[in-house]
């Protein structure tokens, strides 16, 4: 056994053996023009070894066979065996021993290693010998946090048992544990690159440093506006037009910066206006918020505190074009027959061919992009793809309703304590066996959670967090970026929604109307202290409409710019709250539907024969009604489409999905219903979605 220890840290994959072969020729040209030596630096501890790689390469860079011999410029610091093997001090005749002591004393100095073959001299490696590095130390970097694109040289010092060696060990290596938050080259020179937390290391004859932490400052307050204007904040667009913008923020060191930024840019309703880096474009009409947000892995690794911008608000003007509604019953079909769902073309209002389920759904959810549906049904979680008019059982074990799906369409929360549409009771009624589960399409991993009682879900636009409220008062947030968290709201909240902007969520609760901090979960004062039923935003403004037991409340939110150098939380907002009475005494919200826009809100209250409508959002609104036909007794289910003008609601009684003009508010066509319950008897579809589009 050989009497050395090898330096791992430093051992290299050897691409030529070193005596009398080489690593293979993969060219007819044996000349040797270069001899390449590595690494260019070495540092050892007296008495141990390190491995140096060697190649003998032909003008075209390829290794060719040759022999290859070492030299060392100081043989009593560090020697060379035939086989490439550095000793820090001298070997033994046979290459098995290498002694660092020489007089007694630890073997120190520095020597120089060049490799021959066919005549040419490699670059020299230098090497330093030095006694056992023991600890490796780091200062210089900033106390609180440095400026994107700040640079900073660091220092390391490196110790054997106490005694500081230094001056004796050459140049250390230099790692970030992330180099998205920061970089340090080989010099040791730090560069802030994008807002986060990491942790920098030195290391020396295969000892580091503990990693000591580091930040890149965190944005306090971004700014989004035209890049035309750093005071307009909004943009009317028509179909097709684009709209650049500009961003600027300052960050907890009091820095303005201008040029370059590392936020994710994020549509809110993505139907209506995408954004790609600094370009808005219009795709059709409706109402989008536009927010620039520092998300991991981008922006704020390892801190995982969302820092929001102001709502930039984008108008696309027009008509929106056909697209499809999707109609299906929570009822159980008769015997002998499956459950199906049937599409309608908005524009010519035909009916197109029924698609199969897998079985009796209970929720039907599209994400705001519309490119994917899930359903809750009895057989597990499905998804419908609209392209294809499919429905595929992606999920048997998460039998539950569907509450919430994240804006691209990949995820979705289920959970078997919220209520079937058709019968008003939970799914699950035993708390014990009561369940969330979180499904990732990508991925195809279904998370489990063993928590009772949610009813309400809500993605983030951003999709960085989920909220999902429970009717004991609890509220879950569920995030890829961190394990689940909890927060007692109290009450029993039944609904959930993002302001536009995204720095706060609203919760419909059973005696007031809560407002959640996104960036760290901090509960607020309440909107309001009275009951409240449904809650959902204007995408293209930060106002809140909620339903209250007579009609409803539109909260408009001012969001204060944040001061000072602390990003989370932002200052509370304020709220001017407009009230609007429908004048029909108190009801039940089966929905709530705001138009993006922010031209109008509809609720479909139980019992009633009517559709409640409230024009001229946000400041003044004037309420009106919807007469159902003949017959009718109640609207079940239903959607806007994106420019707010006209939505599907499936009516009871009628037992018919019916086209409702909102600019006029008369129900203007009604559309047969083929579903019928177990026993045969005609129902009214409990299930209807308008694709967005």
């Amino acid at each position: 056994m050989r009497q050395f220890a090898i330096t791992t840290g430093f051992i290299l994959f050897l691409t030529f053996i070193l005596t009398g072969c080489g690593g293979g020729s993969s060219s007819s040209n044996q000349t040797v023009t270069q001899v390449v030596l590595s690494p260019s630096n070495v540092s050892v501890n007296a008495g141990e070894v390190v491995q140096l790689g060697a190649s003998a390469q032909n003008s075209a860079g390829n290794s060719v066979s040759a022999t290859i011999t070492y030299k060392s410029s100081n043989s009593n610091i560090a020697s060379v065996s035939t086989a490439g093997e550095i000793c820090g001090g001298t070997w033994d005749a046979t290459f098995i021993v290498c002694n660092g002591l020489s007089g007694g004393n630890f073997v120190s100095g520095t020597a120089t290693i060049t490799a021959i073959a066919g005549g040419v001299t490699s670059n020299a490696v230098t090497v330093s010998v030095h006694p056992k590095v023991t600890a490796v130390t780091v200062d210089g970097l900033p106390v609180f946090c440095a400026s994107m694109t700040q640079t900073r040289p660091l220092t390391a010092h490196a110790f054997s048992n106490g005694v500081e060696i230094t001056n004796q060990v050459g140049p250390f290596t230099w790692t970030s544990l992330d180099p998205v938050v920061a970089t340090v080259d080989t010099n040791g020179v730090l560069t802030a690159r994008n807002p986060g937390v990491t942790g920098i290391f030195a290391g020396i004859a295969s000892v580091t440093s503990t990693p000591a932490p580091y930040r890149t400052c965190m944005p306090v307050r971004i700014r989004v506006h035209t890049s035309a204007n750093a005071s307009t904040t909004s943009a009317t667009l028509s179909t097709t037009q684009t709209q650049a913008l500009g961003i600027d923020f300052d960050d907890e060191n009091g820095i303005t910066i201008l040029t370059g930024d590392p936020f994710s840019k994020i549509s809110n309703n993505i139907p209506s206006a995408t954004v790609n880096n600094l370009t808005i474009t219009a795709v059709s009409p409706g109402g989008a918020g536009i927010v620039a947000v520092c998300i991991p892995p981008a922006c704020g690794n390892g801190v995982n505190s969302p820092v929001y911008s102001n709502l930039f608000s984008v108008n696309v003007t027009g008509t929106s074009p056909s697209t499809t509604v999707y109609a299906t019953s929570s009822f159980a079909p008769p015997s002998g027959t499956s459950a199906t769902m049937i599409p309608i073309d908005t524009g010519t209002h035909a009916v197109g061919t029924a698609i199969g389920l897998p079985a009796v759904p209970n929720s039907l959810v599209f994400g705001s992009q519309g490119t994917r549906a899930w359903l809750g049904t009895t057989a597990g979680l499905a998804t419908l793809d609209p392209a294809a008019a499919q429905v595929t059982l992606v999920a048997p074990d998460a039998v539950g309703k569907v509450l919430a799906v994240s804006s691209d369409g990949n995820r979705t929360i289920v959970s078997n304590a919220a209520n079937d549409p058709g019968f008003g009771v939970p799914i699950e009624p035993d708390p014990t066996k009561q369940r969330i589960w979180v499904f990732d399409l990508s991925t195809r991993v279904l998370q489990t959670i063993t928590r009772a009682g949610a009813v309400a879900a809500s993605f983030d636009p951003d999709n960085f967090k989920a909220y999902i409220a429970a009717n004991d008062g609890n509220v879950y947030v569920f995030s890829t970026f961190f394990g689940l968290q909890n927060f007692v709201l109290g009450g029993s909240p039944v609904d959930v929604a993002s302001l536009a902007s995204m720095d706060f969520n609203f919760f419909a609760n059973s005696g007031s109307l809560d407002v959640v901090t996104t960036c760290n979960n901090s509960v607020q004062s309440s909107a309001l202290a009275t009951a409240h039923q449904k809650v959902a935003p204007i995408l293209n403004q930060d106002v809140m409409v909620a339903v209250s037991s007579t009609g409803l409340d539109i909260d408009t939110v001012t969001v204060t710019p944040t001061s000072g150098t602390q990003f989370c939380p932002p200052p509370s907002p304020a709220h001017s709250v407009a009230p609007l009475n429908f004048g029909v005494g108190s009801f039940t919200a089966r929905q709530l539907a705001v138009a993006s826009n922010g031209s109008r809100a509809m609720v479909l209250p139980a019992g009633l024969n009517k559709i409640l409508i409230a024009d001229g959002l946000p400041g003044s609104p004037v309420a009106a009604t919807v007469s159902l036909p003949a017959g009718a007794i109640e609207p079940f289910s239903g959607g806007m489409l994106l420019d707010g003008n006209s939505a599907w609601v499936s009516v009871a009684g009628t037992n018919t999905i019916d086209l409702i003009d909102l600019n006029t508010n008369t129900d203007i066509l009604q559309v047969a219903s083929p579903f019928k319950k177990s026993d045969s008897t005609a129902v009214a579809p409990n299930l209807v979605v308008v694709r967005p589009k």
